[in-house]
């Protein structure tokens, strides 16, 4: 019967006692579960292994997919689309933008893909004005862009947001200059680009796993060879993303894409291929000589795209999530086999 004659200050000093406790706790369970990704020379770490993981780009900016089917797909990397930079919500609940467009927030999709393991790679694919009208990022000269350091601010917060959480990654840009190295593009302005880029995450004090992304809209390795010593020497943790259309995927063959792998390892260059898909402005296209490379060489690889959609050629699924195979090289039973065996 005592205890209910506990004065209000002591219920007062117990509850706070108790939400500090809690508080400990949580935070001492998100480290530990959280493992910590890093860079050695030409591998990507997981507490200090070398990983060997592959996944899919997705769209849970746009709707929160939580079903067990990446599960299924042994998916263990998943690279967002991020198509409004300008207005994306970072924490918090989903937001109506400019395009009347639901958007989700980056740190609710870190967390679904947290509890089951993956890492998540945040990824701007493009800017929206405050007339509604978006700018894909994609071939574009990124400093010479007038949003430019509008961009930068709103990755700067980005990274305030996820520094400390090494799951999470951060690309700079998806898929910058021309394909041909045509409107003024040059190595240096590329060196100069990722470099500013990297500085503005650097100096929030966000040390996470960076992707920095090559030249010829993201497809070719001629800059990193050249200069992404200058990048690497000067900052840890970065990882260089290139993707696999027409400049891999047409007239390649088994030998000549291993030997431009061997070329980026034997220059101590950490590589991931964001992307690879079936079907790009060129057509369609034969994967598997690259994927047999990949897989043998186990350089992360990402699928274009976790989509329920057997009529987008590149969708890796159907409509009931069954791999889609529809006039596209049966392209999700392919994709599907590269991540599951």
């Amino acid at each position: 019967m005592r205890f209910k004659c506990i004065s209000q200050v002591t219920k007062l000093a117990l509850l706070f006692y108790f939400c500090l406790s809690c508080s400990s706790e949580e935070n001492e369970s998100l480290s530990s579960r959280n493992s910590i990704y890093t860079t050695d020379g030409s591998q990507i770490l997981k507490d200090g292994n070398a990983i060997d993981q592959n996944g899919v780009n997705a769209l849970n900016t746009f709707g929160i997919d939580n079903s067990s089917l990446m599960q299924d797909w042994n998916i263990k990397i998943v690279r967002e689309f991020i198509g409004n930079l300008r207005e994306q919500p970072i924490t918090g609940n989903a937001v109506r933008d400019s395009k009347n467009q639901w958007l989700h927030s980056l740190q609710q999709i870190v967390e679904m893909h947290r509890q089951q393991g993956r890492v998540t790679i945040l990824c701007p694919f493009g800017w929206v004005d405050t007339n509604g009208n978006q700018q894909l990022l994609t071939g574009l000269n990124p400093s010479e862009q007038l949003f430019f350091e509008a961009y930068k601010e709103r990755m700067q917060a980005i990274a305030n947001q996820f520094k400390g959480q090494s799951d999470v990654w951060l690309e700079l840009w998806n898929e910058p200059y021309a394909f041909d190295d045509s409107n003024g593009y040059t190595h240096e302005m590329w060196l100069k680009d990722q470099l500013e880029m990297i500085q503005n995450l650097r100096e929030t004090g966000f040390d996470n796993i960076i992707l920095v992304p090559g030249n010829g809209q993201g497809q070719s390795e001629d800059a990193i060879l050249v200069y992404g010593d200058q990048i690497t020497t000067a900052y840890d943790n970065i990882v260089f993303d290139l993707h696999a259309y027409e400049n891999w995927l047409i007239n390649g063959n088994e030998t000549t894409i291993q030997n431009r792998f061997t070329k980026l390892k034997n220059a101590n260059f950490p590589i991931i291929f964001g992307e690879i898909g079936v079907i790009n402005t060129s057509g369609l296209m034969q994967v598997q000589d690259f994927l047999k490379v990949a897989n043998r060489a186990k350089i992360p690889t990402l699928g274009w795209l976790w989509k329920k959609d057997q009529n987008d050629q590149n969708a890796l699924m159907d409509g009931q999530g069954n791999p889609n195979d529809l006039n596209n090289n049966s392209w999700g039973t392919t994709f599907f086999n590269f991540l599951t065996d």
